[in-house]
């Protein structure tokens, strides 16, 4: 389908990112709510709420606070980003944050950010057994693994325009991740960045093998649009169409500054167009790359955009029909 003067054909579907890094305070929300009015306003995309995967350590966010600033457009998951030496929230602990409110459990395997290398000494890729209480408490308790990130096709300090500089730890993180899905058949996860198996054809055929492996198992497209255009097209709308259950839209947006929000408004309306049309985009989220647009179906994109979330998130689906939505 076509866009008319920079308008997206679907207006009346509303738009969940399920991989937002917010952040708790009352200013850098109102900038997201602006940006959802700008995006509104320039292209009728309505951006209607954002799930927070915060960063660094486990948080302290006050819920009731994000809530009142972000009239209940931010909800937020509880999170750790300290797989390689130990995650630091005890598996015990888990159940009570969710009875708190937060969604699930943000859990970042990628890459050491401070150059702690798979061969250092206490090095823990997901699969160690330190993490097993942790993944077993998940499982039991029906908590859902929020967009989980596994390895990186860029490494930590490595060149970001030059994919996969080291192919072997990737496919070491993918494989122990795997693991994981095996030891914990009813683990209910999403994983971000489509577990970064999206750069090539054959990445996407093993992909699905690993959707048809686990049904628990989901993804969702952070800061993957960018890497479109690496893949056949066709390819990736069977895929897209296929497992449609099974993927939720995301970006990997951080803070927006006001200065910024019409850039934001851009880059998210570009990923809207690779998903809902067949022109050929000047870029996704990130990157500038020129990609074709798949022309998804608008049942597809409706369980892209919120249906899924909906559906493995209850909170989610309760909190759009407070907002007005027919969910």
């Amino acid at each position: 389908m076509e866009t008319s003067e920079g308008l997206t054909p679907y207006p009346d579907i509303p738009r969940i990112d399920v991989h937002a890094h917010v952040g708790g305070d009352a200013e850098t929300i109102a900038a997201y709510l602006r940006m959802r009015e700008a995006s509104i306003d320039k292209h009728r995309t309505d951006l209607a709420m954002w799930i927070d995967l915060g960063g660094g350590k486990v948080p302290g966010i006050d819920l009731q606070a994000v809530e009142k600033a972000s009239e209940g457009r931010v909800l937020c998951c509880i999170y750790d980003y300290s797989t390689h030496t130990g995650l630091k929230l005890p598996p015990e602990e888990i159940p009570g944050k969710i009875e708190e409110g937060f969604l699930g459990y943000k859990i970042w395997a990628g890459p050491h950010q401070r150059r702690l290398k798979p061969h250092d000494e206490g090095y823990r890729y997901i699969d160690h057994p330190v993490h097993e209480p942790t993944f077993a408490k998940m499982e039991e308790e029906g908590i859902v693994g929020a967009s989980i990130h596994i390895g990186d096709p860029n490494g930590p300090h490595g060149d970001r325009h030059k994919w996969l500089p080291d192919p072997v730890d990737f496919w070491r993180n993918i494989h122990a991740w795997r693991r994981v899905l095996d030891r914990h058949p009813n683990l209910q996860v999403i994983n971000a960045h489509m577990c970064w198996l999206c750069c090539q054809d054959a990445q996407l055929d093993y992909l699905r093998n690993m959707l048809a492996t686990f049904p628990g198992l989901s993804i969702d497209l952070a800061a993957t649009f960018q890497y479109f255009y690496l893949v056949d097209r066709e390819n990736l709308r069977e895929f897209m169409i296929d497992y449609d259950d099974r993927i939720l839209f995301g970006t990997d947006i951080s803070r927006v500054p006001d200065e910024q929000i019409g850039e934001r408004v851009q880059q998210y309306f570009q990923c809207f167009q690779i998903l809902e049309t067949d022109e050929e985009v000047p870029g996704g989220f990130f990157g500038q790359n020129p990609t074709q647009g798949l022309a998804l179906p608008q049942e597809v994109l409706e369980k892209i955009y919120w249906r899924n979330a909906a559906r493995i998130y209850p909170a989610v689906g309760e909190q759009l029909k407070s907002l007005g939505y027919a969910a």
